[in-house]
């Protein structure tokens, strides 16, 4: 009798463990991802949590502006001007505090005059947990699955892997020995109207190391200076960013310094960035700006030697399991597609 319940439980032990590999519907993780793609996993799908956005439950303020990250991406590599309508899905690897987003949102293109809007599917991914350095190398109109292809997600992550200097010892942007906003071109206002993203990029720094959304609602652009890499319109850019947070009550005198960089092999756009107290960066010394200038300008010296962030990126060969049902806890998704 007791052989009998002894044989009954390892039964069961073992269906129990083959309905975990396999979760709801009979297929492993690995075989979803093959069949649907990652963006329109099952939301059943063992190691991954899927979250509906809409107006009773909306996405995170941070959520939003990692939709906005992405959206920005194709604007600036196809010449477009869309804007995010709002995030209607996202889908994140479960158990890892910095993760991978897979992003659906709805844009509407603000340079044909027309209301249609136009889904998209993009990825973002925190590479370092609170820290401002974040990569995105998926944007595109839903139905374009050229990034799905296994081929290129596999060269994709051997491109990464076999470049250390752009992956595992990223270099933390580093402040220039003068005032930033007294050598590189200062951003008008005119010009800070109609380039929105410059804020966004203000709003993830703040935002990435916990901000609260009365922090990023309360932020004043006091001016911007960008750096001599070609322009603010340019792939590769390095952005300074004088601000107040009024949120606090009292004076909150800071800059930001973001680097954005656009790797055309692998497709990568990365955002990269740090803010400090402006007594760090420059002294109190100010003087006369033009109306047309996003706020006044100050005299600098240079600030303390830059720092190297090793970075420890979700996605890369050592993480990925030969086995598709035995999930490491912090993975890329498009690493499990072979």
């Amino acid at each position: 009798m007791e052989k009998e319940k002894l044989l009954l439980l390892k039964k069961k032990l073992k269906n129990f463990g083959r309905y975990r590999r396999l979760g709801m519907g009979g297929e492993s993780t690995g075989q979803k991802l093959k069949k649907y793609g990652v963006f329109d996993l099952p939301g059943c799908t063992l190691g991954f949590q899927e979250v509906t956005c809409h107006e009773l439950r909306p996405c995170s303020t941070l959520l939003t502006l990692y939709a906005k990250m992405g959206l920005h991406r194709y604007n600036l590599l196809e010449g477009t001007k869309f804007q995010l309508n709002g995030v209607k899905k996202y889908i994140r690897p479960v158990c890892c505090p910095a993760c991978p987003y897979y992003i659906t949102l709805d844009a509407v293109d603000t340079t044909g005059g027309s209301s249609l809007l136009q889904t998209f599917q993009t990825k973002v991914s925190e590479e370092i947990y609170r820290k401002f350095i974040l990569t995105c190398d998926i944007t595109r109109i839903r139905g374009d699955r050229r990034d799905d292809d296994p081929a290129s997600m596999r060269a994709n992550i051997r491109i990464r892997n076999n470049d250390p200097a752009m992956i595992t010892n990223f270099p933390m942007p580093e402040w220039p020995p003068e005032n930033p906003f007294d050598i590189y071109y200062r951003v008008k206002k005119s010009e800070l109207q109609d380039n929105d993203w410059i804020r966004l990029y203000l709003e993830l720094a703040v935002a990435s190391a916990g901000a609260s959304d009365d922090a990023l609602s309360n932020l004043e652009i006091v001016t911007v200076a960008i750096g001599d890499e070609g322009g603010l319109n340019a792939n590769n850019a390095t952005l300074y960013i004088r601000y107040n947070d009024l949120s606090l009550g009292k004076v909150s005198d800071r800059v930001a310094l973001v680097r954005r960089s656009f790797d055309e092999a692998t497709g990568c756009f990365l955002l990269v960035g740090l803010t400090r107290e402006s007594s760090l960066v420059i002294p109190n010394k100010r003087t006369v700006a033009s109306d047309e200038d996003t706020g006044p300008e100050f005299c600098g010296e240079p600030l303390a030697d830059n720092k190297r962030t090793k970075l420890h990126l979700t996605g890369l060969a050592n993480q990925i399991s030969e086995d598709p049902n035995q999930l490491p806890l912090n993975y890329d998704a498009d690493a499990m597609v072979e």
